[in-house]
């Protein structure tokens, strides 16, 4: 579906889908609205604004010229100037086709913000702006009723309300699902720190009860070292407590009768060796004397 844009010369119009380029000679004999009208005829918007600015000066209360200064800037994209200028043109005081028509090219500088600002991927502005399209075309089929192209682009906008509707509700859904999506990332992220912490807890209390362990063992280790080294010690003091025994026990038992008669024969046969023999029988059973050189 197109914009149709009206063409005030006459009663045609024309189908332009991306420029509202109409104009409307005055009925009066006005220089500059008559040098604005010739411009616009050849599309030189510019200089044919300059001429209905001062048409406007010297007729202010004259509702057409605001209407073709209105279509002159919307030629140029100058839409917000457009408005002012098309509103002004729609005044009660106007007549009914002036009215009519600038109600008409209203909804066409509406629409075609709408449209710049729908690439923009702004849809709820979009939205608005079909919708104040909306509004002008349907005031000026009330001023003007049958107007074929007004319900067309009536219905156009209509169209486009819907669209920008449905696209700024996927959007929506969108970027919901973004934000499901982002939460679900960081949920899972942390679940995961989580699970990592907890592992590192799990290891940390494992190492724990390991060294802990290692740590008992080593005890017991060193414990059951302390028993040996004890029960070790224990059976050197009592070897050397037998082995005592055992020396004393032998140092303690009355010399042989054979060496008792040797020794008398000794004694009997050499008085000189009594000392030697008594040193022999104190030392009897006794073990030798260790070496101090």
């Amino acid at each position: 579906m197109r914009l149709i844009a009206c063409c005030l010369f006459g009663a045609a119009a024309l189908a332009l889908p991306t420029s509202a380029s109409a104009w409307s000679p005055l009925r009066g004999e006005n220089s500059n609205a008559k040098k604005g009208n010739a411009l616009m005829a050849q599309e030189q918007y510019g200089p044919a604004l300059e001429a209905y600015d001062e048409a406007a000066r010297e007729l202010p209360d004259a509702r057409a010229v605001q209407l073709n200064r209105g279509l002159a800037l919307l030629a140029q994209d100058l839409g917000e100037q457009a408005k002012e200028a098309l509103l002004a043109a729609a005044d009660p005081a106007a007549s009914p086709n002036t009215r009519a028509d600038a109600y008409y090219n209203l909804g066409i500088g509406y629409a075609r913000q709408g449209d710049a600002i729908s690439q923009q991927e702004e849809y709820e502005q979009a939205s608005a702006h079909f919708r104040e399209a909306a509004d002008a075309f349907k005031r000026a089929l009330r001023v003007r009723p049958g107007d074929r192209n007004a319900a067309w682009n009536l219905e156009y906008a209509m169209k486009r309300i819907r669209e920008e509707e449905e696209k700024q509700e996927q959007e929506q859904q969108e970027q919901e699902q973004q934000e499901q999506q982002e939460q679900q990332d960081q949920q899972d992220q942390q679940d995961q720190q989580d699970q990592e912490q907890e592992q590192q807890q799990e290891q940390d209390q494992q190492q724990e009860q390991d060294q802990q362990q290692d740590q008992e063992q080593q005890q017991e280790q060193d414990q059951q070292q302390d028993q040996e080294q004890e029960q070790q010690q224990e059976q050197e003091q009592d070897q050397q407590q037998e082995q005592e025994n055992k020396q004393e026990q032998e140092q303690s038992q009355p010399m042989p009768r054979s060496e008792v008669e040797r020794f008398l024969d000794a004694l009997e046969q050499n008085e000189e060796n009594l000392p030697l023999q008594r040193a022999r029988l104190r030392n009897a059973g006794r073990p030798p004397p260790e070496k101090d050189w």
